[in-house]
């Protein structure tokens, strides 16, 4: 029950009273949001127009969701705040979160919109002109990431801060002899895991696997801009019982997808890449060798460059496949939809010049 005594400190976890102030207000969280994406569609027109169409409404209602998940962040600071903030202040405390969250959530929304859907929107318009198919016409652009890089960075870190807040709430409740809070310490914890790692194979699952044909390109994200992967030459020579493969890949810096706020010259250098090939068995075979610019060598935007790789496989693998990816941390396959995560399918690339889905 909520507390009654104003000069007292909370003994036990008001809900009630903390949905109170929390639940009026969503409404006007929810209302900033929709406000500032109103505003980036009317002040950009008519920049946006190839992304109103059905699939782009999904991809936002998802985030909706998400964004009002996040709105429950609110929950956890009163779980924190109420045992020993006196009542008479808390609704000062609880304006302060809400102020901070808002502005939080609205600087990660326009840098989330102005880093990942204004220059892809661009680039749909580019595709479209050529006769070619968008994002938003059912035929996403093949990525490293199937989530907002941004966002799943943001929510890494914060699902880190929120395990180690919470582990030492409930250190400290418990050797305070409070071992309600300590209980409502370790249940916050155990729901905030059910929905990260919810989200993360929710994303995992709802993957699939999809097989570029030669000159298709693959993005990965480098948080603030994209560079692009496509393999222009494949070779072959026999050597006895096996066959050398020499692949030319080129690396391209897309200047159309880099955020606002990164300067134009900046060069970028590239993660570390995994590269191999994987035949119809799912046999892998990695690289023998590899000349030409280094797949580690910086660029700058509208910059590319050519690597030839080379690898030998046995003449009975067939259809062969090229998987290119980012050199799997530990953090990846904890990262919301990222390539390497737990259950996440792959994007390869076809060796002869066919689609292969």
């Amino acid at each position: 029950m909520a507390e009654t005594n104003p000069s007292s400190k909370g003994q036990s976890f008001g809900f009630a009273e903390a949905a109170r102030f929390w639940e009026p207000r969503r409404i006007w969280y929810n209302g900033v949001l929709c406000l500032a994406v109103v505003l980036w569609v009317v002040l950009t027109w008519p920049h946006f127009r190839p992304a109103l169409n059905l699939v782009a409404l999904g991809k936002m209602l998802v985030l909706a969701l998400l964004a009002n998940i996040c709105y429950c962040a609110g929950y956890v600071a009163e779980l924190f705040m109420q045992p020993v903030v006196p009542q008479a202040y808390r609704r000062r405390v609880r304006w302060a979160v809400w102020v901070i969250g808002i502005l939080l959530a609205i600087l990660l929304e326009n840098y989330w919109i102005a880093d990942e859907i204004y220059p892809d929107v661009h680039q749909d318009a580019a595709i479209l002109a050529a006769g070619g198919k968008a994002m938003g016409g059912g035929v996403t652009m093949a990525s490293n990431m199937n989530f907002p890089a941004p966002l799943a960075v943001v929510g890494f870190l914060a699902a880190c801060g929120g395990l180690f807040v919470s582990v030492a709430a409930m250190l400290i409740f418990w050797f305070a002899r409070k071992p309600k809070f300590a209980r409502q310490a370790a249940t916050a914890l155990g729901a905030g895991a059910v929905i990260y790692f919810g989200l993360l194979l929710g994303f995992s699952v709802g993957s699939r696997s999809n097989t570029l044909a030669r000159g298709q390109e693959k993005y990965f994200c480098e948080i603030d801009c994209h560079l692009a992967y496509s393999i222009v030459d494949v070779k072959t020579q026999a050597e006895g019982s096996s066959t050398d493969f020499f692949v030319t890949l080129r690396t391209r810096f897309d200047e159309t997808t880099t955020s606002p706020s990164r300067p134009k010259d900046a060069a970028l250098t590239p993660s570390p890449r995994e590269v191999r090939l994987i035949d119809s068995s799912g046999r892998e075979y990695a690289m023998v060798s590899s000349s030409g610019t280094s797949l580690m060598t910086p660029l700058k935007p509208a910059e590319s460059y050519t690597t030839q790789l080379e690898f030998r496989v046995p003449k009975e693998a067939g259809r062969l496949r090229l998987l290119l990816s980012t050199t799997p941390a530990w953090p990846d396959h904890v990262v919301i939809g990222d390539e390497n995560s737990w259950l996440h399918k792959k994007t390869y690339f076809a060796l002869r010049d066919e689609r292969m889905l």
